[in-house]
């Protein structure tokens, strides 16, 4: 009798281990574990995010060119100020930009700023949990929170390989930190952060590698874990990243549109 066969029937499903492993071997197999008995295991992949998370700015952000990057931030902030602020002002706001980057380099500043990590693990399923319902396919929402969070156990690759990238170099510029430019795994991550209209880049940004990956993915678990089939879980899955791609490219626009 095969593992499965005997996980279907009552017997040991996979172990978290195996789990995380089988997200990158044998995705199906282990969304139908994770879908039978979803536990509280899926914190273990949250936790190895948050590492990975953690790992990359404990590399990247002293390495952030900080002069560069206030004198960028005052740039935008003279634009948005129209002229309208005194040498007083301006002072504090660049004394207090240039205290956040110092502050982001500090152990428990990137201890917090990891548990970011929750707020897809939480939001994204209860949208894929709302549609499900919505479409009479209604499923668990713990159970399609455990799904999804196993598949972000992929990202901790592309954070590590990040973190090996930006380790030999002397200084980072704060946009490619900022908007995962460092590891060229996108399309955007090649184009002049200066001259590209920022739209453009939100757009290019999505065509990447690992994005990709975590589409296909992110598929099978939500077919595994609802009870939509193969090709409805691409769809929903397809549309909700249809609709943070539109965010970006709206947030590049709105930020293009104020730097002229």
């Amino acid at each position: 009798m095969t593992e499965s066969t005997e996980a279907s029937a009552g017997g040991p499903e996979l172990t978290p281990v195996q789990r995380v492993i089988g997200v990158f071997t044998a995705p199906s197999r282990t969304f139908e574990s994770i879908a039978r008995k979803p536990g509280w295991d899926w914190l273990l992949p949250v936790a190895l995010v948050m590492i990975g998370f953690f790992i990359v700015q404990s590399v990247a952000n002293p390495r952030i060119d900080v002069d560069a990057a206030v004198k960028n931030q005052m740039k935008f902030v003279d634009k948005m100020a129209k002229g309208n602020m005194t040498e007083a002002q301006r002072t504090k706001i660049e004394e207090d930009t240039r205290a956040g980057y110092e502050k982001a380099k500090s152990p428990v500043r990137r201890a917090l700023t990891s548990f970011a990590v929750f707020i897809p693990v939480f939001f994204v399923p209860l949208i894929y949990h709302a549609l499900a319902a919505a479409f009479g396919t209604k499923t668990k929402y713990m159970k399609v929170v455990a799904g999804y969070a196993y598949t972000q156990v992929i990202q901790v690759i592309p954070l590590l390989l990040t973190a090996v990238v930006a380790w030999p170099k002397e200084t980072l510029d704060a946009p490619d930190v900022q908007f995962g430019r460092v590891l060229k795994s996108n399309l955007a991550a090649f184009m002049d952060w200066d001259t590209t209209n920022k739209a453009l880049l939100g757009l290019l940004s999505s065509v990447d590698v690992f994005d990709i990956w975590l589409f296909v993915v992110g598929s099978i678990a939500l077919s595994k874990t609802t009870r939509f089939s193969k090709g409805a879980a691409r769809m929903v899955v397809a549309g909700v990243w249809a609709a943070y791609i539109l965010l970006k490219i709206v947030l590049g626009a709105a930020y293009s549109g104020f730097m002229g």
